[in-house]
């Protein structure tokens, strides 16, 4: 795959994240057979960075296809294989730069014609067999996510988890909170006092009562062994200790 990186973007490819999926760095253009058909196609993305940033423009061969809204950081695209059972690669295209704006793009090429195959907040792994992993880090664990690529279809879907693990993840208590029942029943099964340690176990999505964002709560286990749900602002401004990273 031979690649060329315009010098407008040589600053934003050196600290674009490597896409594990295929363990190179996001270019903006490349010569790659992406169809399958033994013969490379040109490969490039057109995007305009800055106030005035605007949709980015995938080129493929003729082929031509709009990103759907504006990037204000556009790190490149990289060719990975969703299913490798065909000859056929497709295109991930990453934008933002942010785990909160993160989100990649995915298209196919069958010759002719580019198609949207949906997107992903973050492409962390693909080895071929139709299964997508994306990870997110939501402050102190990450948060994986697992879609499916159907070729028939031509589609990438979410496969949906009720819950997220976040693993046996330690704090202190510096103020009591209590923790409920359920995260809509708000049944007191215990009130955790200050100075006490718990296990911030799994984590659940819910509506955003305060910005435009999901937020989360978390189902916890007391230092008695008790398990209960906690709002995530609570957790968060009522505890010390989370091993919290940007």
């Amino acid at each position: 795959m031979k690649t060329h990186v315009p010098a407008l973007a040589a600053l934003t490819l050196l600290t674009a994240p490597l896409a594990h999926a295929g363990d190179d760095a996001p270019v903006m253009s490349a010569t790659v057979d992406v169809d399958g058909d033994g013969k490379q196609e040109a490969v490039s993305l057109e995007w305009r960075e800055g106030e005035d940033a605007s949709p980015y423009v995938l080129k493929v061969g003729s082929a031509t296809l709009r990103g759907s809204e504006k990037d204000f950081q556009v790190s490149g695209f990289t060719v990975v294989d969703l299913d490798a059972s065909d000859r056929r690669k497709e295109i991930a295209v990453h934008t933002g730069n942010t785990d909160v704006d993160a989100r990649t793009d995915l298209f196919s090429y069958d010759g002719k014609k580019l198609k949207a195959l949906g997107s992903v907040p973050k492409l962390t792994e693909v080895k071929g067999n139709g299964i997508i992993l994306s990870d997110q880090w939501q402050g102190f664990w990450n948060q994986r996510d697992k879609f499916t690529y159907d070729a028939k279809a031509g589609r990438v879907t979410e496969v949906p988890q009720e819950l997220y693990y976040v693993g046996s993840v330690e704090a202190k208590v510096r103020e009591s909170f209590p923790i409920t029942y359920g995260r809509a029943d708000k049944k007191v099964v215990a009130n955790l006092a200050a100075g006490s340690t718990l296990q911030v176990l799994a984590g659940a999505i819910v509506a955003s009562r305060r910005n435009a964002y999901r937020d989360f709560v978390y189902l916890v286990k007391s230092s008695t062994g008790l398990l209960g749900w906690v709002d995530g602002a609570v957790l968060m401004n009522k505890t010390e200790g989370l091993p919290l990273a940007g």
